[in-house]
């Protein structure tokens, strides 16, 4: 422990802990030179007491109550600018008058030497000038204007000029070296300022950075949808391991400046846990993670498969481990990796280590860690999104990372070709004129332009023509001057949203033959609106991040049935 925090420690003061560093140096060096004087004071008034002229006794014992009344004050109150000036006062008065009567058969004038080093320790460089040359014209008045008072002392020529010149030498080093350290300090609070004004560049280059990447990132996902059938099974695994790795990478950037929490979706499909658990693991054997070690315990129960972003989960694996290895110590690292189904047919997935492996800050409880450790935050939004929840288990030796994840149920598309019948029904109640899906014109209503280009390029192939609206107001205004065969529509929207939209579409069917088939294309899966898009027209929906397969099914349904 340094010095400093050993006469922080022994006065005690918990609020002097809570000023900036530069305010607590202040303090410190008040008190510091506070205690010194006092003690002195005590140490010569006692010595004049009983050895010599008590009457110089009792004035130093005044000073020595005087000093200690400003400890105990300036401890209380904190006012430095007050009770520095007080001090300044109290020092320039005692030795003034040590100097006027020359205590001590006229050596006491060497005191006057000390002023300039006890000032240095209380006063800034421009009011250590002002007080020194304050005390140097009081001691010149002293030495020359006549007087005829006893008390008054008279020195000599030589020891006057000998004490001048000593005066003037240590004042005129203390205040060079007090300028080296006021221009030392200003250099270091611009270099300081310059610091943290190219930190703030780059924390907003990097957030820009991120942003820029997420959305081509989002759209590999889409690409690798339009490609799923021509693409090995294994390659796609091995891509989407990528996004799921460059997904966790770019939440490390969220992490430490202002950017948003990256969370990837891919297309919901059907997959065995177990397996991906195994690929997710082989990110991992590099020389990076050389000191992980992985112990598997996956339970041979669990469904052959299970449906739903397995993109998702990947970024929860990538990002459980990696929190694991940025929080270990220099100590190998062995990983325990379990996963088990309940009753309820909830899937568990249990990571966990030796607590002693990990450095944490200190008495932060478990109920805490989510909260107060951004890794964990955003590994817990992400186990949201597949209807999971996050729960830590952190007892004295081992730390627990418990997911509880409800996978969907697995839809009859998923693992058939049957016809998909609320199509279907909606397609009678409404009549329209039957059409091949590769002879038909597409209406797409989308207002973000990347989501429109990777749509169109998943299903441009398999179509006629596709033509582009960016809101309700376009859509309108192309619907009634382009033959259009079925619509997919967005909901959110400017200007005119997906519901508006398709209620005027509606309206302006009424007293004609046709009906264009029209599909929600929609992030919002609730029951509300679902129902909603029904109740305004629209003949089946389907949700955000778009199942292609799913889709073309429906579109085929509606316009060949």
């Amino acid at each position: 422990m340094t010095l400093f925090h050993s006469i922080l420690k022994l006065l005690k003061n918990k609020r002097i802990f809570d000023l900036q560093d530069e305010s607590r140096h202040q303090f410190l060096l008040l008190n510091f030179i506070l205690s010194v004087s006092a003690v002195t004071s005590l140490i010569f008034a006692l010595a004049h007491i009983f050895f010599f002229e008590q009457t110089i006794g009792y004035v130093l014992f005044s000073f020595f109550i005087i000093f200690t009344i400003i400890i105990i004050s300036i401890n209380i109150s904190l006012n430095y600018k007050l009770y520095s000036a007080i001090t300044i006062l109290i020092f320039t008065g005692l030795f003034s008058l040590i100097t006027l009567i020359g205590a001590g058969n006229k050596t006491g004038l060497m005191w006057g030497l000390v002023y300039p080093v006890m000032l240095a320790f209380t006063a800034k460089y421009k009011n250590y000038n002002i007080w020194s040359l304050i005390f140097l014209s009081i001691n010149l008045g002293i030495f020359f204007i006549p007087n005829h008072f006893d008390f008054w002392t008279d020195y000599s020529t030589d020891i006057t000029m000998r004490y001048l010149f000593a005066y003037l030498l240590v004042y005129a080093l203390i205040a060079f070296n007090l300028k080296l350290k006021q221009q030392t300090i200003s250099k270091h609070e611009k270099e300081l300022i310059i610091t943290k004004h190219k930190l703030l560049e780059k924390d907003k280059f990097i957030s820009s950075l991120s942003y820029e990447i997420r959305t081509p990132l989002n759209n590999i996902t889409g690409i690798i949808n339009h490609q799923r059938e021509s693409i090995s099974e294994d390659a796609i695994d091995e891509v989407e391991l990528s996004i799921s790795n460059l997904a966790s990478i770019l939440n490390k950037i969220s992490k430490n400046t202002k950017s948003n929490i990256l969370h990837l979706t891919g297309e919901k499909t059907l997959f065995k846990l177990n397996e991906i658990i195994k690929k997710t693991i082989s990110l991992f054997q590099t020389d990076k993670y050389a000191k992980l070690r992985f112990n598997l315990f996956l339970s041979s129960d669990l469904k052959e498969k299970v449906y739903g972003d397995r993109i998702s989960f990947m970024q929860i694996l990538i990002s459980t481990i990696d929190f694991f290895y940025n929080h270990s110590n220099e100590n190998p690292l062995k990983i325990d990796i379990v996963s088990q189904e309940t009753e309820n047919e909830v899937i568990l997935i249990k990571i966990s280590c030796k607590t002693d492996n990990l450095i944490f800050p200190k008495n932060l409880s478990a109920e805490n860690f989510i909260n107060n450790i951004k890794d964990l935050e955003i590994i817990n939004q992400i186990s949201e999104t597949l209807n999971g929840y996050l729960t830590i288990n952190n007892d004295t030796e081992i730390f627990t990372t418990l997911f509880n994840l409800n996978f969907e149920e697995i839809p009859i598309e998923a693992v058939s070709d049957t016809k998909d019948l609320s199509s279907e029904i909606v397609s009678e109640s409404f009549p329209h004129r039957k059409i091949l899906l590769k002879d038909a014109n597409v209406l797409l209503v989308e207002d973000d332009i990347i989501n429109s280009k990777v749509m169109t390029l998943n299903i441009e192939k398999l179509v006629n023509k596709i033509i582009i609206a960016e809101n309700g107001k376009e859509a309108l205004e192309k619907f009634s001057e382009t033959k259009v065969d079925i619509i997919l529509m967005d909901i959110r929207m400017p200007l005119m949203d997906g519901f508006k939209t398709t209620e005027k579409i509606r309206e302006a069917e009424i007293g004609t033959d046709s009906h264009v088939p029209i599909i929600a294309v929609t992030a919002n899966a609730s029951s509300e609106v679902k129902n909603h898009c029904f109740e305004v027209g629209m003949n089946d929906y389907t949700t955000k991040p778009t199942n292609y397969k799913l889709l073309l099914k429906k579109m085929k349904n509606l316009l060949e049935n």
